[in-house]
């Protein structure tokens, strides 16, 4: 029996990699200041206070019309039907048009979504062999290029990668699967079978949740997985104008985060993000607060409780009530959309 641990990339909309040179700076204006990035406390009033990107509604509402310009000049991927994802992929055609519905194209299995800008690729690889991973070192380079490639071909926008991530996908014999001997008491070493890059997208600087380019490879020339979601981008009506300051949700935050918390010491940070208004609307966003509630781990007699913390989104429109629930997922939380095997 094997266990694989695939690392998932948890960020919550706070990494500044490849945002313009302002937005770079250690007090980035849409995101929480340096100095209170990994303090806890119980202070739930000064934690958040610490916490709000110092951003006031007019400079937000300029930095909103950058977003504006930015999508005005946007090109749609290089890929605009199944037909195109077809050739594009080498894949085998099994129906002229089935965007929205998965395919089953022999050897790997697609779905394709042109409004939202989706595009699901998975391979069936019955041939891979784990490595050790001092022999997979040597090939991270050229699989990072090759999926550097892959993002030019599609269109990706150099200019929009604003965080890149490179994860190897590793494996594990459990030696309880088997009845133990003194070779395989210790269970063999963690080996790698492939790497995963995951680049998440900004326009304007400002993160787009949601939107991503996930690609997972055996190595240079081969990939198992390829998974983008990269709509254009329309701001909603009311997004360039009668904007609330992240400062004006001090109390309503603090309130819901003492609520939640019951007395546990939490890290906040926060950052102003482009979040998707409806699945039935892919494209258009809204400025909003992401705030994201870390615990503090809990000792106990067995070592220490880690719970996993909450995310909040209070969208930054000045009619907007204090929270919303989030329709588009997490920028780059895990893979959720399964295939048919």
């Amino acid at each position: 029996m094997k266990t694989r641990y695939i690392a998932s990339l948890l960020v919550l909309a706070f990494a500044t990699a490849g945002a313009p040179a302002w937005a770079q700076s250690p007090d980035n204006p849409l995101g929480t200041p340096a100095a209170a990035v990994g303090k806890f406390s119980r202070n739930y009033a000064e934690a958040v206070r610490m916490a709000l990107p110092p951003i006031d509604s007019a400079e937000l509402a300029r930095v909103m019309e950058r977003v504006r310009a930015a999508s005005a000049n946007e090109k749609p991927l290089a890929i605009t039907n199944s037909a195109e994802l077809e050739k594009f992929f080498s894949l085998r055609s099994r129906d002229p048009d089935k965007s929205g519905d998965f395919v089953d194209a022999g050897d790997a299995v697609y779905k394709f979504e042109p409004k939202a800008g989706r595009i699901y690729v998975a391979w069936r690889m019955t041939d891979v062999k784990p490595v050790a991973r001092s022999t997979f070192t040597r090939r991270i380079k050229s699989i990072r290029a090759a999926h550097d490639t892959l993002a030019k071909k599609l269109g990706i926008p150099a200019e929009q990668v604003m965080f890149a991530d490179f994860r190897e996908i590793l494996t594990k014999t459990d030696p309880r699967a088997a009845t133990p001997t003194a070779a395989t008491a210790a269970g063999t070493p963690i080996m790698a079978e492939g790497g995963t890059t995951t680049l998440l997208r900004a326009v304007g600087g400002v993160l787009v949740e949601g939107s991503y380019l996930r690609v997972s490879s055996a190595d240079a020339k081969r990939m198992s997985l390829v998974k983008a979601t990269w709509p254009r981008v329309q701001l909603a009506d009311g997004a360039g104008r009668a904007l609330r300051a992240p400062k004006d949700m001090l109390d309503d935050v603090t309130k819901r985060i003492a609520n939640d918390s019951r007395g546990v010491p939490v890290s906040v940070r926060m950052a102003v993000v482009l979040r998707p208004v409806d699945p039935d609307k892919p494209g258009v966003y809204v400025p909003s607060l992401k705030i994201g509630v870390e615990p503090q781990a809990i000792k106990t007699a067995d070592g220490y409780r880690t719970d996993a913390g909450q995310v909040y989104y209070s969208d930054l429109l000045q009619d907007s009530p204090p929270f919303v629930d989030a329709s588009g997922g997490d920028s780059a939380g895990a893979d959720k959309e399964t295939a048919p095997n």
